[in-house]
């Protein structure tokens, strides 16, 4: 009996070894078909301008992606890499820390292979953005906290510590870090003990060690940052529920319709907070203290406001697992059915493109476009080259055109990091320029015949050039306006009073 019982767990973590392996050889081919979205390429501009922290994030990426560029060169296949290897760890630690809330071995397998499958995990492993520090150092310091709390191993508060800290420098969501550990020791009567101890407190001390990097950068600029991420994002007062039916469809599709559907059972399920005597519920309150406050939230925010679908990512580390318990046999296969159908369209999506997307958050066109500026700087040597969308373009043509892109900052409207690496634009005073306007909505392949009234104020003469039109299989799926500016007047000298800025 014990020789069958131990075959059936070897055969068991065998298959669930072998549909990983299969899930990221899979995600790391299909993760070199496509260009670089708008986020990963304005992340690529910070790891080339390293700094203690960043307008609106913290600096962890920027270091990895440094890291890695160096190691693979500056090219996508480097971000990708870095996506994938980090993507990889998080899963490892998550395996971990499922073994250490699930019994037994088929339901840690079924609890491995529903994290792995999600559509989540598949763009942490494409994208590279803030959020894959963000999820290791999330589990590691999961890890160590249960260490720390439940096996009473001193050494795990500072690893905790450090982890905590570490989240934080990564996105300022890891701040949920803190308030977890805090809400679990004050609402469990078996641990509450440690309050009374220097443990935590320590941990919680080494974590703002660790954040000062942060710190010191918002100090240094007006506290630009913080108030950015918080004041500055307040929700307006007007109820949205189209913004709480997105973020509920995004999320059905980043984890499955049924997988999402349990997660949320669960939260409605829960009433409050009870105080545990056995162990098996202090470390599902555990697991509630550190799923509960973001899921809650980024809800309740999503009523007044946008809520970005990847803000939840981290309360699905626990979520998920306080899941397992209605995730039937029968469900689990559903939900793997359905995300193998949601995954089977992305490829096809990301392969072939069929449905242009009608805004600038896509991979597909960005090199087209570098192509055809860079022609239109060779017939234009002198004048130098920006945008003003935000980031996005500035950005894409910075990594593919790989010569000096300037920002919004230009004609006086907010650039977010632009405006702290490019603030002193006194250099430009007298150059001609090229404003290349990206038009996602907009994709007559001729001249509009406008010229934008942003730009007046700061060149003594606009002309309208031809648009870049992006193909594919013969249509236009985008166009970018192009304008030849003459002779740009500066930020301190323009024919009229600068136009109000708009929120970036």
């Amino acid at each position: 009996m014990e020789m069958t019982s131990a075959s059936v767990v070897r055969t068991d973590l065998t298959k669930t070894i072998l549909i990983l392996t299969v899930l990221s050889l899979a995600r790391l081919a299909f993760s070199f078909t496509f260009e670089l979205v708008p986020q990963e390429a304005y992340y690529f501009f910070y790891s080339k301008h390293l700094a203690l922290s960043y307008f609106d994030h913290p600096p962890v990426l920027a270091y990895l992606l440094r890291l890695f560029t160096l190691l693979f060169g500056e090219r996508e296949a480097a971000l990708r890499i870095a996506a994938f290897t980090v993507t990889l760890l998080t899963q490892w630690a998550w395996l971990t820390l499922a073994r250490k809330f699930v019994g037994t071995t088929n339901e840690v397998s079924k609890a491995v292979i529903l994290f792995s499958s999600t559509g989540m995990v598949s763009v942490l492993s494409f994208i590279a953005t803030p959020d894959l520090p963000l999820m290791l150092f999330w589990t590691l310091t999961l890890l160590a906290l249960h260490s720390a709390i439940f096996e009473d191993r001193s050494l795990y508060w500072v690893l905790a510590g450090i982890g905590m800290g570490l989240s934080f420098d990564s996105k300022y969501t890891g701040i949920f870090l803190q308030l977890g550990l805090v809400l679990f020791l004050a609402l469990s009567s078996r641990h509450r003990h440690f309050l009374f101890s220097y443990k935590p407190y320590l941990s919680l001390a080494l974590a703002h060690l660790v954040m000062t990097p942060v710190y010191i950068w918002n100090y240094h600029h007006q506290f630009a940052s913080l108030l950015y991420q918080s004041v500055e994002r307040k929700p307006a007062g007007a109820v949205h529920l189209r913004y709480l039916a997105a973020l509920i469809g995004t999320q059905c599709v980043l984890l499955g319709p049924v997988l999402a559907a349990a997660i949320a059972w669960i939260a409605l399920r829960f009433k409050r907070l009870s105080v545990p005597e056995r162990n098996e519920r202090a470390q599902t309150l555990f697991l509630l203290c550190f799923f509960l406050p973001p899921l809650l939230l980024f809800t309740a925010l999503s009523i007044f406001s946008l809520v970005k679908a990847n803000w939840l990512y981290p309360c699905y580390l626990t979520g998920i697992l306080l899941a397992l318990s209605v995730m039937s046999k029968p469900w689990t296969r559903a939900n793997l059915a359905a995300t193998g159908l949601l995954h089977l369209f992305a490829a096809v999506q990301l392969l072939f493109y069929p449905i242009a997307i009608r805004s600038d958050d896509t991979w597909y066109g960005w090199k087209e476009l570098a192509a055809g500026v860079d022609e239109l700087s060779r017939a234009h040597p002198h004048a130098f080259i920006f945008s003003a969308d935000g980031y996005k373009t500035t950005a894409e043509l910075l990594f593919y055109l790989r010569r000096k892109v300037y920002g919004p900052n230009v004609i006086g409207q907010p650039a977010l990091q632009f405006d702290f690496v490019d603030s002193d634009l006194s250099g430009l005073e007298q150059r001609d320029a090229l404003f290349v306007n990206s038009t996602p909505t907009d994709l007559s392949p001729h001249r509009s015949g406008e010229t934008p009234a942003a730009l007046v104020p700061y060149f003594e003469r606009i002309q309208e050039l031809d648009p870049i039109l992006i193909f594919k299989d013969q249509r236009v799926v985008r166009r970018f306006r192009v304008y030849f500016c003459e002779r740009y007047r500066g930020l301190d000298r323009p024919v009229k009073p600068r136009p109000q800025p708009s929120r970036g």
